[in-house]
This record gives structure tokens, sequence and C-alpha cells, in this order.
């Protein structure tokens, strides 16, 4: 590789790391964020089949991080159909993640993403779904999206938004099932065999960038307005979601 491409590599892996870093941010502040702006703005440089990994990953310890700072509000048994579920789904869409065409991905990435801004925007609130087969349902779809994209948030944030938890309870829940999907993804990729020098490499410079802009998002989580916070969240996803569609196309 000339030094043009390397320089070109390095701000890549720059770039992805502020990226990162801003995403988890987001994420320490309100328990969820990071997959909605990090994976459509990343995916514009990087495959899915790196990135969903590679993240996987990183998402271990982010979410233990903020299950850790809020475990006493968890209630593990209350949701264990909505984990199952999930861990369950986002294994079976994990084993197709190399044979699914990525454009189609994309595709579905950027009208997740879009919808998921304007339903928030709206501030409508969906049907109530606070029974086994609910549970199942919402787990399922955020497990499918896990194991594709590592953007299981949509589903299970309108869902426990709509059920109306007190704030650290839904950050306890949301990170609980984040902690879950996401090292049965390792593991499940780790079978595959998909884990490369690239992976690790990637890994290895994101991580600490997720590590302390979910630390500092957790110190800032009393001091951001809710109102500006939703309006910068919702701006960020329909401009990411826009752009990665038209990239598809």
């Amino acid at each position: 590789m000339n030094t043009y491409g390397q320089c070109e590599k390095a701000m890549d892996i720059i770039f992805a790391g502020l990226v990162l870093f801003f995403a988890t941010t987001l994420q320490g502040i309100s328990g969820f964020g990071s997959g909605l702006v990090a994976v459509p703005i990343l995916a514009l440089w990087f495959p899915l089949t790196l990135l969903t990994p590679a993240l996987s990953v990183i998402n271990i310890f982010v979410a233990a991080l903020i299950y850790w700072k809020n475990r006493h509000a968890a209630r593990p048994s209350q949701w264990k159909w909505l984990i199952i579920a999930g861990v369950v789904a986002s294994l079976i869409a994990g084993s197709l993640l190399v044979s699914i065409n990525e454009q189609w991905l994309k595709l579905c990435l950027g009208i997740v993403i879009i919808a998921v801004a304007l339903i928030i925007a709206s501030g409508r609130q969906l049907p109530t779904a606070e029974h086994t087969p609910g549970y199942i349902t919402i787990g399922t779809g955020s497990g499918i999206l896990n194991g594709l994209m590592t953007l299981g948030g949509p589903p299970i944030v309108l869902f426990l938004a709509n059920a109306r938890l007190p704030k650290t309870q839904f950050r306890a829940t949301l990170s609980l099932f984040f902690l879950c999907i996401a090292l049965a993804n390792v593991l499940n990729f780790s079978r595959q065999g998909l884990y490369t020098e690239t992976h690790l490499g990637l890994i290895a410079v994101l991580l600490p960038c997720a590590i302390i802009g979910a630390a500092l998002g957790q110190r800032l989580q009393h001091h951001v307005s809710e109102y500006r916070f939703r309006q910068l969240t919702i701006g960020l996803m329909l401009l990411s979601g826009i752009i990665v569609s038209l990239q598809s196309l």
C-alpha cells in the first residue's frame, strides 16, 4: 500500500473512532443510540461483514458498563422472554450475515433508521405488547436487526418507551438486553470463524473510544436537556438514514 493509501486508511480509522466516541456518549446519556448513529455512518466506509462482528465485541463492554451503573433497577425475570427471543433471533440472523446481499441490508438499515426517527419525532404512542407473545415478537425483531447490523435498538426502545418505564429501569433493561445479545453474537461469529486480523485491529482502535464515550455519557446524563438531546438524536438519525439509503441504490 502506498503512502497516500496508508494515510487514507489511517484517516478512516480516526474518523470511525470519533463517530463511535460520539455514538457511545449518546448511549451513555440515554441508554441507547450508539447503533442508530454509528452503524449507518460507518457503513459508508466499512462493509457490514466487518462492522457487525467488530461492533458486537465493543457492545459487550459498553452495555456492561451502563448495566453495571444501573443494575439496581434491573428486573431480569420480568423480561426473560424478551431476552431469550432476542438472543435466539440474533443467533439465527448472525448465521446468515455473510450470505445476504449487503446493498439490500444497507437499504433496510436506512429505512429502519428513518422510520424510527419519524416515529420518535411524532411522539406517537404505539399499542402495548406487555404479554409473553408481545415480548417474543419485540425480542425477535430486535434480535434479527442486531444479528445482521448490530442495530437491535429500534423495536425494543419503542416498546420500552411505550411501557413508560422509569428512566433508570429503562436504561438497565436496555443494557441487559444489548449485553446478552452482544455476547451471543460474539460467540456465534467466533464459531463461524469470522474474526480476522482486520476485525481485531478495528476493535483495538475503536474499543477505547467507545469506553471513554460511554463513561462520559454516564457523567453527562444529568446535565443534558432531554429536549435538545432528543432533537439532536432525531436529526442525526434522519440524516444518516437518508445517506445510507441513497448509497444502497
